[in-house]
């Protein structure tokens, strides 16, 4: 008996495709569903738990959760609670769930042919974390790029010319890619690729959860509050059916015009319709079906003379969706049923269209480095012979209010006999009501989420980049507050004390454009300011323009311990980019060489 398997690995959710004995593919069901969550939770006895156990776990724990671990592939570790896993090993722990899963399907056989999926535009360095994690999880192992594989799923019910090209429109639920394929042959060539990784499935939901939060908030807005911001069990575990329903809301509106949302008293249940969702969705799926045109032009088409737009990814299934690309493209998109399978299952027909592998193939038992994932790449492009077998989690918020820079994180108690490098590990993070911001603080080692990587000396995450000062190094962040935490590189030990030099940027998108109401931005920053004054916090300073290395900022200070913090706080359109200076009287003037060349060099992409 022969089994193959395909995996696509997504950013919210990944799905499994098996063929045994060469016979049709068909999708692997997890809990009667065709995905499985991507989330991780590493248990503070060394568990991993993948999928909807996960899920399951976080509710214990928030800190020890990744939900999101295919966009920390640009990172070598990650910091879940106490435990410091490298990535490699968290992308093949949720390879293994989705594999096990699959082998359970076919008999419990050896996986004979693993084939693995990623974006168009990953590079060498992506896929080889990819190929790293999959090694020895199958005999023979094959990368495909996600759109030809959606390619090769389409052409087997519509007929594509040798030399044609189609648009494939992939909305994921973390992510949106669009890109443009060329058949050549048997196989297909990408030309162009497009990619939003800032918006997805994910996000639909949250902002149907904040409409909701909307129409019943005001009935108990305490209550409301307890309910997305409490850290008790029950409330953590009421947020998690609360976002199921959610999430079950949407896909029903897909369907249906209207629909119910159950509500946990005492709150009565939300009734929400289409017409609604829509209004809140369509500025940014524009802006993901312009992706689609974007891409046509890329690759030197027009519209027409492209053999079709296929849809995929789960939340394709909207249908506004299909309208927004008729107007961007003019051309009528095709779906499916279940776009969420496209992948997985195109995965393992184009496989089967190249026995030979002639896409590219590596020596025996060898790891060699794939060709990038830009255009050009065809169908295969590496194989792998081995015969050994082995979340920024976004939070539900209140309705949005003023956007302040979180207070800065208090100093950890070091930990005894710890593996990891000697970094300083972040726990606290105090609560600003009114801003409502708060979490944990996680180790990360330097990351980059660009298409290309960033010189050596400069960080590039999330919205913004800086020049990373010399002598300084990166060690820790927030990913749910989109983090980046610097110190020293020659510091001494802080045993549990507040660092005596230490700088944070961090990122929060506002729900308005600063630029086109600067006036309201700093309003609000200055009035919850003057309620943290009001509370007894020591702050003060507080400047609502000034010039600080030649860039204008906002500009306050707040005193931490022995320390003082000065905030230095930037906007571009919809993100507020804050950079934090941490010193002692000793080491201020260190410290305010290395803030003013971060905040020089610091670049911001609106949205």
């Amino acid at each position: 008996m022969s089994l193959h398997v395909a995996v696509d690995f997504g950013t919210s959710s990944t799905c499994v495709a098996v063929s045994v004995n060469g016979r049709e593919p068909q999708v692997v069901v997890f809990d009667g569903q065709p995905l499985v969550p991507s989330a991780v939770f590493a248990a503070a006895d060394g568990t991993l738990f993948v999928g909807q156990e996960a899920e399951r776990q976080a509710a214990v724990d928030p800190a020890r959760y990744e939900p999101h671990p295919k966009r920390r592939v640009d990172e070598g570790e990650l910091l879940l609670g106490s435990t410091v896993l490298p990535v490699v090993d968290v992308v093949r722990a949720v390879l293994t769930r989705a594999i096990g899963e699959a082998r359970r399907v076919g008999g419990g056989v050896p996986v004979d042919l693993l084939v693995l999926t990623h974006p168009a535009d990953w590079g060498t360095v992506r896929t080889r974390v990819l190929l790293q994690a999959g090694r020895g999880l199958g005999r023979e192992l094959v990368l495909v790029p996600e759109p030809v594989a959606a390619a090769v799923f389409h052409s087997a019910s519509h007929s594509i010319p040798d030399g044609a090209a189609l648009a494939v429109l992939d909305l994921g639920g973390g992510t949106v890619d669009a890109s443009v394929v060329m058949r050549t042959g048997k196989s297909f060539r990408v030309l162009s690729a497009k990619g939003d990784p800032n918006f997805g499935g994910a996000d639909v939901d949250q902002a149907l959860l904040e409409h909701v939060g909307g129409l019943v908030a005001a009935k108990d807005p305490e209550a409301w509050r307890q309910l997305v911001e409490g850290r008790e069990m029950a409330d953590r575990r009421k947020r998690r059916v609360l976002r199921q329903d959610v999430r079950g809301a949407k896909e029903t509106l897909s369907r249906h015009a209207y629909t119910d949302v159950p509500m946990p008293p005492p709150f009565p249940d939300a009734h929400v319709t289409r017409s609604d969702l829509e209004q809140l969705i369509t500025a940014p799926l524009s802006r993901a079906a312009a992706l689609a045109g974007a891409a046509v032009r890329d690759a030197g088409l027009a519209p027409q003379q492209l053999a079709g737009v296929f849809l995929v990814g789960g939340s394709s299934r909207i249908p506004l969706v299909a309208r927004l690309v008729h107007e961007h493209t003019r051309v009528v998109p095709i779906s499916i049923d279940q776009p969420e399978t496209v992948v997985a299952r195109g995965a393992l027909r184009a496989v089967s269209l190249d026995p030979e592998r002639t896409g590219g193939v590596a020596p025996q038992g060898s790891l060699q480095a794939p060709p990038s994932g830009g255009p050009g790449d065809v169908t295969h492009n590496l194989r792998v012979s081995d015969d050994t077998t082995r979340k920024i989690t976004r939070r539900i918020t209140p309705p949005p209010v003023a956007q302040f820079p979180s207070a800065f994180p208090a100093a950890a108690q070091p930990r005894k006999k710890s593996k990891a490098p000697l970094f300083v590990t972040i726990g606290v993070v105090v609560l600003l009501a009114a801003a409502g911001v708060g979490g944990y603080f996680w180790l990360t080692s330097k990351k980059t989420q660009e298409q290309q990587n960033p010189p050596v000396n400069r960080i590039a995450v999330y919205d913004y980049g800086f020049t990373l000062p010399d002598g300084w190094e990166q060690t820790g962040g927030l990913a749910s507050d989109r983090q980046v935490l610097l110190q020293p590189a020659d510091r001494a030990n802080s045993n549990g004390k507040q660092p005596d030099a230490r700088i944070a940027v961090q990122e929060q998108t506002l729900t308005y454009d600063s630029g086109q109401d600067r006036v309201r931005a700093v309003t609000e920053l200055r009035q919850t300011y003057q309620g943290r004054k009001d509370k007894g916090d020591e702050v003060a300073d507080f400047a609502d323009s000034t010039t600080f290395a030649g860039k204008s900022v906002v500009h306050y200070r707040e005193v931490v311990e022995t320390t003082e913090v000065d905030w230095y706080i930037q906007f571009v359109g919809r993100v507020q980019v804050s950079v934090g200076c941490q010193a002692t009287s000793a080491t201020k003037d260190r410290v305010r060489t290395a803030c003013e060349q971060i905040v020089s060099s610091l670049d911001i992409k609106p949205k």
